[in-house]
């Protein structure tokens, strides 16, 4: 497998995929809840426990113009990160400054997510990095706007 950087317009891109979702605000967790956290954000038999909202705050973020940068700034680390990994490089990332990008389709933002990722996966810890997160969140928020996704039946009960 080989690795590169993408273009700050690829991350440009994907930031403002999610700064566009139809449904709200993208958000997505930034660190994962330790066991403890997790414990007290249940209540048997309720949805959540009264430390839920508390914890979500403290472990989530969500993408708005604010926050646009610090999130394509974070996007480009990981990919560093990985293509240093791989090739046993210590290289710093390209400077990222938020701007607007060329609108896309769902079916080209999918496909752009699937190639960051392809880059930025070399990392072990790749699975528990906030872009990892990210891209899973945009993922699942993309796939709804895709034709047809709203007309397409909830359960499939019959051959």
């Amino acid at each position: 497998m080989s690795a590169f950087m993408v273009s700050i317009e690829h991350i440009r891109a994907l930031v403002n995929a999610g700064l566009n979702i139809t449904y709200g605000p993208l958000s997505w967790q930034r660190t994962i809840p330790t066991a403890e956290q997790v414990e007290r954000s249940h209540q048997r038999g309720m949805p959540w426990g009264p430390e839920a909202p508390d914890i979500a705050r403290a472990t989530r973020t969500t993408l708005t113009p604010d926050t646009a940068e610090t999130v394509g700034v974070m996007l480009m680390a990981q990919n560093r990160r990985s293509i240093d990994f791989r090739y046993d490089e210590t290289e710093i990332e390209e400077l990222y400054i938020h701007g607007p990008s060329t609108p896309r389709t769902t079916v080209e933002l999918l496909k752009a997510i699937d190639c960051y990722e392809y880059q930025a996966c070399e990392t072990p810890d790749w699975e528990d990095t906030e872009a990892y997160r990210f891209c899973d969140a945009l993922r699942r928020a993309l796939i709804p706007q895709l034709p047809g996704w709203g007309l397409a039946c909830w359960g499939i009960d019959t051959p």
